[in-house]
């Protein structure tokens, strides 16, 4: 007897292990909370886009450790420039009921469609560095914009130059005939940003008393490799009658480094936008004359925010900083030699 009632003791205990490990493992589900991002960039070969991507990668893993019930997944989509291809991509994200789009969209006057679309199956969209009319950002609740300001950019890097020709004006004006001939890359046709930042910085010059004259525009529709191409087309034509290279982002800018070094024409100054690493590096090595630093950890920072606030906690995004309700925009500051 005395042996039959330890066993049933025993039998007892056990499943009240089995059911404390049944009920500790039920409340660990509860508490434990997977989100779904679908991220779309329009180039993932762009290195600023690059950038972001990366630091948000980064910003996620430190987010997950300080909260171990969360987890975020997140699946990049490169549209690799076709917007057909990008309006594909997101639409997988839909029907997987993703619980945040971030939308560097490939072209901008697209962006209604994809609004649209998102909101109609109740998930937000952050769009992200490329910036969609001011009209579709307000065309449905939930729908935020994360970016900087491309004419106070154009404006910095106007100072940038301008900083240099104050101090030693013959740095740039080689011809000493008291102006600059320059030669404009171009972002891209009829794009918000490159307009802007092609015309403001020739503003922001003519403000600081700084006389130029463009020899040569062209598009090199944000890309290193085309920017490549055409300085190299520059140099042929121009010689180097040109005396700074004014680009409106930094992949660009890298291009035309590297054709101004492989050419040995390296009198002619660049000066980007982005502050991208690389960027930054030629800067210090003097190969470029600066840039503008659009921070890419700022970026991701705010972009994790609006992942805690719109998917992990399932709220608008009202707490944050925004401008008009919509807009977070990240500072700027200059970077020179």
């Amino acid at each position: 007897m005395k042996k039959k009632a330890c066993l049933l003791m025993a039998v007892a205990m056990a499943a009240v292990v089995i059911a404390v490990g049944c009920t500790q493992k039920k409340n660990n589900e509860m508490t434990q909370k997977t989100v779904n991002v679908g991220i779309a960039v329009y180039n993932e070969k762009d290195a600023y886009i690059s950038d972001i991507c990366g630091y948000l990668d980064q910003k996620i893993l430190e987010y997950e450790k300080d909260h171990p019930q969360i987890e975020i997944r997140r699946k990049i989509a490169d549209a690799r420039g076709s917007q057909q291809e990008q309006n594909h991509q997101i639409d997988q994200f839909i029907s997987l009921e993703y619980d945040l789009l971030l939308v560097n969209i490939v072209d901008r006057t697209n962006a209604a469609v994809i609004i649209d679309k998102a909101s109609q199956a109740g998930i937000p969209v952050v769009f992200f560095n490329r910036e969609p009319v001011r009209e579709d950002i307000f065309r449905s609740e939930n729908v935020y914009y994360e970016g900087s300001d491309a004419k106070q950019s154009a404006i910095l890097q106007a100072d940038i130059i301008a900083d240099v020709y104050e101090k030693d004006p013959l740095f740039l004006d080689r011809n000493e005939d008291g102006v600059i001939q320059f030669a404009m890359l171009e972002g891209e046709s009829g794009h918000q940003d490159a307009l802007i930042r092609s015309e403001w910085v020739l503003k922001g010059l003519e403000e600081r008393g700084v006389k130029t004259e463009q020899i040569a525009s062209e598009t090199g529709n944000w890309e290193k490799s085309q920017a490549n191409v055409i300085v190299k087309q520059w140099l042929q034509d121009y010689g180097n009658s040109i005396e700074l290279i004014i680009s409106n982002n930094d992949d660009m800018a890298i291009g035309a480094s590297e054709a101004l070094t492989e050419k040995g024409s390296n009198e002619i100054q660049i000066v980007g936008i982005d502050g991208v690493d690389e960027v930054r590096r030629l800067v210090e090595e003097k190969k470029v004359l600066g840039t503008v630093l659009c921070d890419t950890q700022l970026h991701a920072e705010a972009l994790l925010q609006f992942i805690d606030y719109l998917a992990v906690n399932e709220k608008q995004a009202g707490e944050m900083e925004l401008e008009d309700e919509r807009y977070y925009m990240i500072p700027l500051s200059k970077i020179e030699q």
